[in-house]
């Protein structure tokens, strides 16, 4: 969905995390200062995201890198709508000052890289972004992030995460009627006044250019939650972390130690706030990592380096990559979150790095960032769901029916099994909505629930995709669905025989939402019993009955079902 308008003065917003410079592209961190947090539902809670503490920029770097890193191949040929696992919409804001709108070149570009994190992400719940068409200073290409946070009921207890990730974790619109008035999930803010943006999408950025593909990514990445809450105080030189009455961390934050091995949350090393912090921040305890399992999957077995400069650079420090280690030629795949670009330098993907930390934090992924991850685990998913999938029989329109089917992660396997599942039918669920992905130990496994809720009276048929990290099998495993749904009020349906007329041989079929007391008999013209072709009870679901009337003569005949006491009739026609 895109929509536009414009505004005259920038929002409040644009001083929130992710500011972008040409340099110092990409700022993400936040002032520490207490917020009220409200108690939305059981489920969750949600507050305003935090204001960005300070807005660094830095000299822009000359190096012309000539690395491009185009996106998927599948999502290139832009033909196969079953790769898309999440789904975005735009809000576009005109706010330039020279009263300039968003070039159509410019719009195309960020849809493109909005189409990109669709593959890499699943969520059944929209992410809605508000971009914003604006000026800032030179050096600086935009800014983003969150407009709340959250903490949903089947996250890491006290911990804060992006209102996106909360959602699609959750399977629950947070954002829906919030008492805020945000509309958006994600704020980002682009600089109408830079000149030597590269507005193409097939990632052969000219020299001298910056790829607008690549920073709108980057920004999403900071909106959707590559964002941590550690913060300095310069004059005291101490360091801090939290946000909230309770000084909750984000899900970022969990995964961070310094180079010692040391959390960074662990409070008997660092207090909070605490000079120790501060040291630890400015990399004066051998650096900061970022420690999840996954992500480590992806980097050699090794922790992630992050930026960890010697004087703190507000909104660039802590909250990105390390820019040395991935200027380095064999991890540029993964450079989109470093604080800096350089130009002629095309990046179409989060890389697997960014992939690993975002299954560490719990998002629920696509297939394309689960191929990424990948995984020393051995899936396992019965044939008899793989091959004959899974049939939820009749029912009535508004009624629910049920079926489970088990993923395990066999016991010879080495590492957690990672999946997400997909399904292109909305007629069908996954309950309860948080089992939609997850993470599965070696030897154990997970019942998944599968509700069929038909909102029309018709047949329903759609396939369940299991995206997953493991190594022995194929990525999707798919398992067909299959379910129909007469009229809420529906006791039976008759439904015309075929072939009519007939001869000798024809079927009736009729379809049964319960089980019922069933008789189906054949009649001539003038009312007498010719045949019983059923009489007794039946489960719910569809027949098909043989009526063969080679011991009869050409004629119309009736046929008479009668389910529960209420009657439907139909003729058919006999020609010899």
């Amino acid at each position: 969905m895109i929509k536009g308008y414009r505004k005259t003065e920038l929002s409040e917003r644009s001083f929130k995390v992710g500011i972008f410079s040409i340099a110092l592209l990409f700022t993400a961190v936040f002032t520490v200062h207490a917020q009220d947090t409200i108690p939305q539902t059981e489920e969750f809670i949600l507050a305003p995201a935090p204001e960005m503490g300070q807005i660094c920029k830095l000299p822009p770097t000359d190096i012309n890198r000539n690395y491009f890193k185009k996106a998927e191949e599948r999502y290139r040929k832009m033909a196969d709508n079953e790769v898309r696992s999440a789904n975005f919409e735009i809000t576009y804001v005109n706010s330039c000052s020279d009263g300039s709108e968003w070039p159509s070149q410019a719009q195309n570009a960020f849809e493109y890289a909005m189409g990109i994190w669709e593959t890499y992400l699943q969520s059944e719940i929209p992410i809605r972004i508000e971009a914003s068409w604006t000026q800032r200073d030179e050096n600086v290409l935009g800014s983003a992030g969150p407009t709340l946070i959250s903490r949903p009921q089947n996250g890491e207890p006290d911990t804060w995460y992006s209102i996106a990730q909360a959602s699609a974790m959750s399977g629950v619109d947070q954002l829906e009627g919030n008492q805020f008035g945000e509309e958006h999930d994600i704020v980002i803010n682009m600089n109408c006044n830079f000149s030597d943006w590269y507005f193409g999408t097939d990632a052969q950025t000219p020299q001298g250019f910056i790829d607008f593909v690549t920073v709108v990514l980057h920004e999403i990445g900071h909106g959707i939650g590559f964002i941590g809450t550690m913060g300095v105080n310069e004059d005291a030189q101490t360091g801090s972390y939290g946000l909230g009455d309770n000084n909750w961390p984000f899900i970022y934050d969990r995964f961070t130690e310094d180079g010692l091995g040391n959390e960074l949350l662990n409070t008997n090393v660092f207090p909070n706030p605490s000079v120790e912090l501060y040291r630890a921040l400015t990399g004066q305890r051998s650096g900061v990592y970022f420690t999840g399992n996954d992500a480590r999957g992806v980097f050699s077995g090794q922790r992630v380096p992050l930026y960890a400069p010697s004087e703190w650079n507000g909104g660039s420090s802590y909250s990105h990559l390390d820019q040395a280690t991935f200027s380095q030629q064999q991890n540029l795949e993964s450079a989109l979150m470093r604080p800096r670009i350089d130009r002629q330098f095309a990046v179409h993907s989060p890389g697997p790095v960014f992939c690993g930390m975002l299954s560490d934090w719990g998002w629920p992924l696509g297939s394309s960032c689960l191929e990424l991850v990948g995984a020393e685990s051995e899936i396992f998913v019965d044939s008899q769901y793989t091959v004959d999938g899974l049939d939820f029989g009749v029912t009535n329109v508004g009624e629910r029916v049920e079926r489970t089917f088990e993923i395990e992660n066999l016991a010879t396997a080495e590492d957690p099994l990672s999946y997400s599942i997909n399904i292109d039918n909305d007629n069908f669920v996954i309950s309860p909505a948080g089992l939609a992905s997850g993470s599965v130990d070696p030897g154990e496994s997970v019942m998944v629930t599968v509700r069929y809720i038909p909102s029309r009276d018709r047949i329903h048929e759609g396939t369940i995709r299991i995206s997953h990290n493991a190594s022995n099998a194929a990525s999707p495993i798919s398992i067909s669905l299959k379910g129909e749904a007469l009229r809420a009020d529906e006791i039976a349906r008759l439904e015309d025989n075929y072939p009519n007329p007939f001869n000798p041989t024809t079927t009736i079929p009729y379809v049964l939402p319960e089980t019922s007391d069933v008789r189906l008999d054949i009649y001539n013209v003038s009312g007498q019993l010719v045949q019983t072709l059923v009489n007794t009870q039946q489960g719910e679901g569809r027949y098909n009955l043989q009526f063969d009337a080679a011991n009869l003569a050409s004629g119309m005949y009736f046929y008479r079902l009668i389910v529960n006491d209420n009657v439907f009739v139909k003729r058919l026609l006999l020609v010899k």
